[in-house]
């Protein structure tokens, strides 16, 4: 960007483009993925999809994936407790701070057994599958 050059915004949907994109597997994990696990958003869990991409053995000898998985918007961080008077003292109350919802993307080691697992044909997949169902 040069300085005291005007750029025009984005418009909603390049920037909605852009973002996806983003979050996008990279291309050589995209082309060995050979299981895809979603998970549905619960009290505990946020919703999540895991491409499944590799097989390996741990320590132990036990065979485990390894998959490239991204949370959308991870649960917040529990609640600020209400001011207390115990021993006299008032805590302050800090109300609960906007929860920061940008996704998290991470590599993960999965059961290669897991009973949510859907399995697909290596290479088959040319673009990331949709997050949401």
């Amino acid at each position: 960007m040069t300085p005291g050059r005007y750029t025009p915004p984005l418009d909603p949907r390049t920037a909605a483009e852009a973002y996806e994109a983003a979050l996008a597997p990279p291309a050589e994990v995209l082309a060995a993925t050979f299981g895809l696990i979603r998970v549905t958003r619960t009290l505990v869990h946020a919703d999540s999809v895991a491409y499944v991409f590799e097989r390996k053995r741990d320590l132990l000898g036990r065979e485990v994936c390894r998959a490239f998985r991204i949370t959308d918007h991870p649960p917040p961080p529990p609640p600020t407790p209400p001011p207390s008077l115990v021993g006299g003292v008032a805590r302050p109350y800090l109300p609960d701070r906007n929860p920061d919802l940008k996704p998290v993307i991470e590599y993960v080691d999965v059961s290669c057994n897991d009973a949510k697992m859907q399995k697909i044909v290596p290479g088959s997949l040319k673009t990331p599958v949709p997050r949401h169902l």
